[in-house]
Formats: C-alpha cells, structure tokens, sequence
C-alpha cells in the first residue's frame, strides 16, 4: 500500500518507468478452477444413479455434484442383445444426457469434457478443458472395448457382407439380426474373450437367440453336423459360465440342441472368411458364414496409468463399502471399480446405494459403514421367450430371488423371466434405475438416503415424478353397505350393528321390500325389529331384458374318460384345464377336481403370475387390485 502512494505522488511522467509501471500494474489473472462437493466422473448407467440419489438426500445446493462426460447421448447397453436378435431397435435405446439430468433442480452440473488425467493428492481432474477439482471424487467411467485386440476385426465389421457382427457397440450391434435371418446353410461361429467383459453372458444370449431362429426355420436339427446351419461356441473361458450351477444348466442346453463348445479358444485374429484362435500353445482355424465377435475389454488408459488404480488398471477399492483403499475421498462403481463380480447394470443397483449411503457418512465425519455382497444378475436369453435368471454375489455364490420368494428353480428357463429381460427392465431403466429409485431385488425405493432436510426444489423435483406414484397403495373401493345413502342402521345388544338396504336394482329404497325397517326399540330382538305387512308397491320384479339362458346339462364322464384326464395332467402339468374341459366337454372346474396340478408346478405358476404382474405398469396393477377387492365384496 506504501508503494502506491509514492506512486501517486511522484509526476506524472516517471508512470512511463518500467519499475513503477511493475508496481502499478494490475496482478496477472488467475483462471478460476471449477470444484465441486462430489465430482462423478462417468455419466453412465452407475454415474446417473448415484448422481440422482445424492441430489435425493437434499443435502446439495445447486452445482455442488459435478458429472463429467463428453457424451451428448446414453444408451441402455443390456438392450443391445435385444436388438441383435431382432426384438428392439436401437434407436428406441438412447436418450439425451442432457436430459436424464436435468430433473436435478439444477444440483448436478454435466461437464462436457474428456479427463485427461487425475490428481488424487491434490484433490484435482484433469482435462481437455482445464482442471476440476472436488471434495470427493466418485470414478464410474465404464471400461473399453479393445477392437484393435483381434487383428482385422475392425475392419471387418466396416464392411458390408463380412459375415462379421458384435452387439457390443450402438454402430454394429443391428448388424447381427440381418446376418442370422439371410444365413440359410453354412457355419456359424460366436466368440467370447478371455478376460472380463461387460456382461459375460451376452455372446451366448446372442448366440442362443441366433440358434432358436434357425431351428424355428428348421435349419436346426439335435445333430450339428446334419444341420444346414451349425452352430459353435468359442469362448477363451474354461467353461460356459462362471458359475458352475449356471454352468452346468446351460451345458445341458448346449447338449440338448446340438451346439458345438470350444473352450479356451481365444479369438486373435480375422482373415477374410476365417478366424485364428489362441489355443493352448498354437492356433486354431475355423471357417466362417456368420461370426460374431465379443471384442477384449479392459479399463480406459487414462484411470489404468494414474494412482488409483491396481495392477491390471482398475480403480481399486474395498470390496465392501467401494471406498478406495488408499484414498479415503475417493469411490468408484460400476465396469471401472475392482470389485470382483460380473459387471452388469444389475450389479449396479446394488452398488450405487451402498456407495451413496457410504459417501454421506463419511462427510458426516463417520465411517463407512455399509456393506456390498457382491449382488449381480445376468438375464441369459436361452430362446425367444425364455430366460434362465442367473444371480449371485461374491464367491460365484447364487443369491436368487424367485427362489427365496417362491422356491422356483432358477435354472429352468422360464416365460415369465423372458418378459423381465425384455419388456421390463428397458423399461424400469429409464423410469426408474437411473433416477436413482429401482434397487433391482429390492425394488423402489423412495427414502433419500441418509436425508437431513430436503430443499423446496428437490421436494417440487421429485414430488410429481411418476415413480412416487408406484409405491403408493392402491385406492381403495369404499364400502357400498357403509356409504348407501338409504341403508338404515340398527344397533343390536351385542354391540354389533345390522345394515339393512334395498337391493342395488330396485327403483326405490323400499319398491321391493315387503316390509319396513323400524328404529331398534330397547330390549328388541333382531326377529322383533321387522312388522311385515302389505306394501303400497307390488313387490313384482320388472320383466327381465332377455329371457334368462339355461345351461345344456354336461354331459357325465366315465372312470376311463377321468383316467385319461389324469394321464394327461401328469404327462403335461402345462396343459390348461381350459384346454382339457374343451376336449372332454366339461367344465374347467371339473378338471380341477379330478386332476389338479401338484403343489410345485402351481407354485411355479404362481410366481409366473406374480412376475407378469410386476411387469404391469402403476395403473394397471391398481385397476387390477380394485376389481379383486369388489370381487371380495360381492
């Protein structure tokens, strides 16, 4: 400050001198450097869930969570299976990223940059555009697919009528469908990596749905070898799955319909129509009409080169609370993390609120408490119209919910599970899963996540939205006997109350009745609470609207006719009793009765039911609790 003024005194033509014109200049600027309460790096699948649940917890003012992605667009990848085997199209999978955020209220910010580096003890992102920094750095970046791994892939799959497809990105995954539908004879090759992927069952899902086709087609026969179009399954795995209860199941599949297995076969390189395989210490040759290639996956370079990652590049983090081991401010989800389980959306529903629960606590000062069991799910498409559900946790351990709920085998491909993978979970995806309120097994969830105090906004952000509506309990009915305007009350010495009202067709209140209620007298009985006696109305029905039908008597069934009813039944628990009383010209209720089904197959049936009804959107599923209920009234 003292320069400054004897700056100002001295004439003005000494300002010209270069040591007083450093003295008076202004300092340099500093460019300003974005930072935020929670940096998300990652604007997929595990990078919106948690975005949305921390925005839920009411404890973030606008622009505190910061998302970096140099997306525009987001797609719901498990749907590209479904596109390759001819049951969506892509298109209907993307959406705008932009606008999957925007029902923050303004807390989540989308950074449109690319990370270039990280800088964990300084609490600093690097990127193209500049440096971000935060309090506490959530890693949910997703892995690569390494093309350039198989040598001639690439190209392959840029030209047309290669016979080379792969449902593993949004450009070729529509390339597969028109590749299965034109192949009429020849082979058919589908590989899988060695190493981890995203989604390890989708090349047999894809392959599974190819098979169905052509057998559909009758291009399929039990022996691969007699069939016009044979069918082979080259993984780099030493078995079909990694779970050996899953493993086994599909094995039996494998035999069943005649699909060749070549295991520990890992694809290296394509020429022309032939495809070089790692096997053992040499190579392997197959031919090919249609190939379909799962590339080599692996984690982005710029997470596997920087210090928070392990040896084999990713983010390394306790495999419980998903707190990185070294770094207590940072956390990481999803494909990008070290946690060692299959890396589906699945699993993310169940890592996203334990990191978010987890995250809060410790900038509550606490530790982190809660606990990830390794939960994921794989879908596996084994036709069109069924799917074996496989779920498990850490240790290749099954964790299956049908099984807990209804005691179904889950290793028995069901229609029920197919209508999920298809129908149910594109839906929830986008409705709920990335808005932070599908939990998978767990379901909806509405409570913030350690919530302290919402803000006003996040209550008008999240009070409209069609999820709170779904876990509201179903409206219901009001009693007719209770709210009819010419019911008359009696109340009877036991403290009961008796209700009596005109039938729901007479014109009037009392048309009908032959007698009167009168008001209960004390000491009256129920017998003395009625004076029958003549009524002004004739107390005859109108003529019905059309004369009433009377029901053909059925005719009666012998013991040999109930004995094939039986066999029948046994041979087929499916076969409906619906189709069996049109066959033997008898009512379903019959067959009911003289072969019902055993208590497992109703079971199964049961739970079927329960699954279409959970696929039943909000309003259908309370229409359909409204007409139980009345039924219960009638």
């Amino acid at each position: 400050m003292a320069s400054f003024r004897l700056a100002l005194a001295r004439p003005r033509a000494s300002l010209a001198a270069p040591s007083l014109a450093r003295t008076l200049a202004t300092p340099a600027a500093v460019p300003h450097r974005p930072s935020h309460r929670v940096l998300i790096l990652g604007g997929g699948a595990a990078g919106q869930a948690i975005a949305h649940q921390l925005t839920r917890s009411g404890r973030f003012a606008a622009g505190e969570i910061g998302v970096i992605d140099p997306s525009s667009t987001h797609d719901y990848q498990p749907g590209w299976t479904l596109v390759g085997g001819g049951l969506k199209q892509k298109e209907e999978l993307r959406r705008p990223l932009a606008d999957l955020l925007a029902d923050t209220a303004g807390v989540v910010s989308l950074l449109p940059h690319t990370v270039t580096g990280l800088k964990p003890e300084s609490n600093v992102v690097q990127t193209e555009s500049g440096e971000v920094g935060y309090e506490h750095l959530v890693v949910a970046a997703g892995i690569d697919c390494k093309w350039d791994k198989v040598e001639g892939l690439a190209e392959a799959l840029k030209v047309q009528g290669s016979g080379v497809s792969s449902i593993y990105s949004y450009d070729t995954c529509d390339k597969l469908f028109p590749q299965i539908d034109q192949l009429k004879k020849g082979k058919a090759v589908f590989t899988q990596p060695a190493g981890i992927i995203k989604c390890a069952g989708a090349p047999q899902k894809a392959m599974w749905l190819a098979e169905d086709h052509w057998r559909s087609h009758s291009l399929r026969r039990t022996n691969n070898a007699d069939s016009p179009v044979s069918v082979t399954f080259a993984s780099g795995m030493p078995s079909l799955f990694s779970v050996p209860k899953y493993s086994a199941a599909l094995d039996v599949i494998r035999e069943e319909r005649g699909v060749e297995k070549l295991l520990q076969h890992n694809l290296i390189r394509i020429d022309g129509r032939k495809a070089v395989f790692a096997a053992g210490e040499g190579e392997v040759t197959l031919d090919f009409d249609l190939l379909h290639v799962a590339p080599p996956q692996g984690p982005r370079e710029v997470f596997a080169k920087s210090a928070l990652a392990d040896a084999a590049g990713y983010i390394e983090v306790n495999s419980g609370t998903l707190q990185h081991v070294k770094h207590k401010n940072v956390w990481a989800a999803g494909d990008a993390s070290s946690l060692p389980t299959s890396k589906t959306v699945a699993a993310i529903t169940a890592q996203a609120p334990v990191l978010v629960e987890n995250l809060l606590s410790v900038i509550d000062g606490k530790e982190a408490a809660t606990t990830y069991d390794g939960y994921t799910s794989c879908p596996l498409l084994t036709s069109y119209g069924k799917v074996m559900l496989a779920e498990f946790k850490y240790g290749l351990e099954p964790k299956e919910t049908f099984t807990r709920l209804f005691g179904i085998d889950q290793t028995v491909p069901r229609r029920a599970f197919y209508h999920l993978k298809k129908d149910f979970f594109p839906s929830v995806y986008y409705s709920s899963f990335i808005k932070g309120t599908w939990q998978g097994p767990k379901g909806w969830s509405l409570s913030a996540p350690s919530a302290r105090s919402f803000s006003s906004s996040a209550r008008r952000s999240f009070s409209t939205s069609s999820a709170a509506a779904r876990d509201q309990p179903a409206r219901r009915p009001r009693d007719p006997l209770a709210t009819s305007p010419h019911a008359v009350r009696h109340a009877l010495p036991s403290g009961e109350t008796l209700i009596v009202r005109a039938p729901p067709t007479a014109g009037t209140p009392h048309s009908i009745a032959d007698f009167g209620a009168r008001p209960a007298q004390p000491g009256a009985s129920a017998g003395e609470l009625f004076n029958v006696a003549p009524h002004a109305g004739t107390g005859v029905l109108p003529p019905p609207i059309r004369a009433p039908k009377v029901a053909a008597k059925e005719p009666e069934l012998n013991e040999q006719e109930i004995t094939e009813i039986r066999r029948l039944r046994a041979a087929d628990p499916t076969l409906s009793a619906r189709a069996l009383a049109k066959r033997f010209s008898c009512s379903a209720t019959f067959i009911q009765i003289v072969a019902p089904l055993p208590k497992t197959v109703r079971r199964e049936l049961e739970a079927e039911r329960s699954l279409f009804d959970d696929s039943m959107g909000f309003n259908k599923r309370k229409a359909s609790v409204e007409r139980q209920e009345r039924r219960a009234l009638w």
